[in-house]
């Protein structure tokens, strides 16, 4: 992945790769309507600086989240489970706090490994692993985004005392 002239071929090829539909990406990621983001694949508009960067980001977290969950599933001769969501509504019973985002980030991080990896099978009535990296990352309990909530609670007292 390289950016700058971020075509309407790439942000096709990127929605794709984050598991999004056209109407989930208008609504989350470009905030604009369907449409819009057509017109954006299309190639009939040109694709705003900021949509680009947000899908870079969320691609790098992809790819991060892959890294971290390859760690998860040592290669072995034996199968391990993955838990696919099928529905937002099944995924947020376990992750209560995140968004579509969330899940479609954790569908693409799951079709990796499942293509991929060679030794993932993908179901519904997997074991919850709450100590693998995505269900942390998800659940915002990496030791990276807790030492940050504590950074920003340190730095809002900061500025709340500031401006009293």
């Amino acid at each position: 992945m390289s950016s700058g002239d971020f075509n309407n071929f790439e942000l096709q090829a990127m929605r794709r790769l984050l598991m999004l539909d056209v109407s989930e990406a208008a609504e989350l990621i470009g905030k604009v309507s369907t449409r819009s983001w057509q017109y954006w694949e299309s190639g009939r508009s040109k694709i705003p600086d900021d949509i680009e960067m947000e899908m870079y980001g969320l691609a790098q977290m992809r790819n991060l989240l892959i890294d971290e969950t390859l760690d998860d599933y040592p290669e072995s001769d034996d199968t391990h489970l993955m838990r696919w969501y099928h529905t937002f509504d099944q995924f947020i019973v376990d992750y209560p706090d995140c968004n579509k985002v969330s899940w479609r980030l954790h569908q693409a991080v799951c079709a990796f490994m499942f293509a991929e990896s060679g030794n993932i099978s993908l179901t519904s009535d997997a074991p919850l692993l709450k100590n693998s990296y995505l269900y942390k990352w998800l659940n915002k309990q990496t030791d990276e985004q807790i030492e940050h909530a504590r950074q920003e609670e340190i730095f809002n007292k900061r500025l709340a005392k500031k401006n009293k």
